[in-house]
């Protein structure tokens, strides 16, 4: 079957929903051998994916993963694909306290680094995280805190099949657009930041069959997987009440200054980690402040909270000024398995 739909493919044809379902439950017994996944990879990229050959993967992986139980429609997950190599903060994992501390439920879905120094795994474990815990007690980490980490190769172990692969490719493929759209947790609302804005686009019309209710997509000018406040962002919205939308926000979007990207780098995880725990604790409104205040308004947007950003930035702004973020934190923190 393999070779007959990388033949389709390098004529540059689209697999179907069923023939891309169908290969990712091959690749996930490790019933590939490496050639011909890495070819399949490349023809793939080099065609340039459809939306219904990553929705069908993703169902796939959906289907084959540990799953966390979970009310899920009052749960979200602010993620994002990485790949940007932009080496910004973890602004995403920050962003997820703020929401958790405003009563939304995160079911954070995440991994060690890639393409960074620090991924949202690092550094959690650098503050002390245990992030492998098991489904149930993630599942009561939802429940009694609103929040709880979940640690991607600890839900999806079919995926050691192809992460050789991916290593030795080095290269952005498909892979890089599921991990996002294979929450453990079956989340029906999401953010999402994208290596660029063609993925946003591609996984924005994969959307419609993988059960979201509302998921944003974005990336700021073609190279940034999150908000920015230096550079314009492009949003992909899917919204299963009112279909597909596309618009920009910038930092007058949120009346804030103008942010340069080097105000927003991290470091390692120790250094994240030190950084995390300071915009939590300082109560002052510095330029990683006002992107984690962007970034979590975005997400409880999506969420609804409230269907006025300038509501929920508002809120996102309280809670760390409050200490709220903070405290939500500590209590992910101690709880243990």
């Amino acid at each position: 079957m393999i070779k007959s739909l990388i033949e389709k493919i390098v004529k540059r044809e689209h697999l179907t929903f069923e023939e891309s379902y169908a290969v990712m439950q091959e690749i996930m017994k490790g019933a590939l051998n490496t050639s011909h996944l890495a070819g399949l990879l490349i023809a793939l990229k080099v065609k340039g994916e459809a939306a219904h050959e990553v929705a069908g993967f993703a169902s796939a992986m959906r289907d084959a993963g540990i799953k966390v139980e979970s009310a899920k429609e009052e749960t979200i997950d602010v993620c994002g694909t990485g790949g940007d190599y932009s080496g910004s903060f973890n602004i995403s994992t920050a962003s997820s306290f703020v929401v958790a501390s405003l009563g939304v439920k995160v079911a954070k879905h995440g991994n060690r680094s890639i393409s960074s120094k620090s991924g949202s795994a690092d550094v959690l474990q650098a503050m002390g995280f245990d992030i492998s815990l098991p489904p149930e007690k993630a599942a009561e980490a939802l429940d009694k805190i609103g929040i709880a980490f979940l640690f991607a190769p600890d839900y999806h172990p079919a995926m050691k099949y192809a992460a050789p692969v991916r290593k030795e490719l080095g290269l952005k493929t498909i892979f890089n657009m599921l991990g996002p759209l294979t929450n453990p947790a079956g989340v029906t609302k999401q953010l999402i930041g994208t290596y660029n804005s063609d993925a946003a686009k591609i996984m924005c019309e994969a959307a419609p069959r993988l059960g979201y209710q509302r998921v944003c997509f974005v990336c700021a000018e073609d190279s940034l997987d999150e908000i920015s406040l230096d550079k314009p962002t492009t949003v992909f919205e899917f919204d299963e009440q009112k279909g597909t939308n596309k618009y920009i926000v910038t930092h007058d979007t949120f009346k804030y200054p103008h942010v340069p990207m080097k105000d927003i780098l991290g470091g390692t995880a120790e250094e994240n980690a030190k950084i995390l725990g300071h915009v939590f604790t300082a109560k002052e409104k510095s330029p990683i402040f006002y992107t984690i205040a962007a970034n979590a308004a975005m997400a409880l947007y999506t969420a609804r909270f409230s269907d006025n950003l300038m509501d929920c930035k508002d809120a996102a702004e309280e809670s760390i000024m409050s200490g709220k973020a903070y405290n939500k934190l500590c209590e992910l923190r101690d709880f243990k398995a």
